[in-house]
């Protein structure tokens, strides 16, 4: 099924827009944007499979846009890792493989454990923080609860990036930001599309209950379990979809 177009403003055209864009972020402010944030919502979704061409000629055409515009965006998303570009063959939806699945749960963990140690010794989750932190996993809950699988993956991520956030440390913000995009693929392309969120509140409340007990060393660690947990059932969905 082809992607919706995008409006005359530039912006998708797309009535469940609201749903499909992570919770704060800003609408694009560039046509540009707008087309980089079009196709990586498709191949988030699966609508370009892994491996799926993604020729300039016909997604310019379908987004009534330039194929300037287009192949900018494709460099775009090859830069954040989910497009790959092979000269005199063109753009293709990037494989997932075992090694990147590994490789970004592993950065997840080192800095968003290194976050949360950071936050909780350094005394900034206090009231207002935590106030946050219970609201993102408030909204976690509530789209469980609402059998709205994209919602969950949405506040799941949004849920740990709010967590982060307590740091104060605005480069380590931006990696894990880098890699939110493909985190939410894998997620959705291994988990959703099988209609499998795994209770997610469920995994998500022991942490929340270590941060407000104000224990450091049983929230980070059990921040690390969640994550290595959450790797390890990702990669066996891997394998069953491809054991060679």
């Amino acid at each position: 099924m082809s992607p919706t177009s995008l409006g005359p403003d530039g912006v998708q055209a797309d009535p469940d827009d609201s749903r499909a864009r992570p919770r704060g972020l800003a609408r694009p402010k560039t046509l540009t944007h707008a087309v980089i944030d079009h196709i990586a919502e498709a191949v988030i979704r699966g609508t370009y499979p892994p491996g799926s061409p993604l020729p300039e000629v016909t997604l310019a055409a379908e987004l009534n846009t330039a194929r300037g515009t287009v192949r900018e965006a494709l460099r775009a998303l090859r830069d954040r890792g989910l497009v790959e570009i092979h000269p005199h063959r063109g753009a293709f939806v990037q494989s997932i493989g075992e090694k990147r699945v590994r490789e970004v749960f592993n950065l997840r963990a080192l800095l968003e454990c290194y976050a949360l140690r950071t936050a909780m010794t350094a005394g900034y989750i206090d009231d207002a923080p935590l106030g946050t932190i219970r609201a993102a996993f408030a909204r976690l809950d509530d789209a469980y609860g609402r059998g709205d699988l994209f919602a969950v993956v949405d506040a799941d991520i949004e849920l740990h990036y709010v967590i982060a956030s307590t740091c104060r440390e605005d480069l380590l913000l931006d990696h894990l930001k880098s890699i939110q995009m493909e985190t939410r693929r894998v997620i959705i392309l291994t988990k959703v599309l099988d209609s499998d969120t795994s209770a997610e509140p469920d995994t998500h409340r022991p942490i929340i209950e270590a941060i407000e007990a104000g224990d450091v060393e049983l929230a980070v660690s059990r921040l690390d379990d969640h994550i290595c947990q959450s790797r390890e059932q990702l990669l066996a969905r891997l394998r069953e979809r491809d054991p060679s």
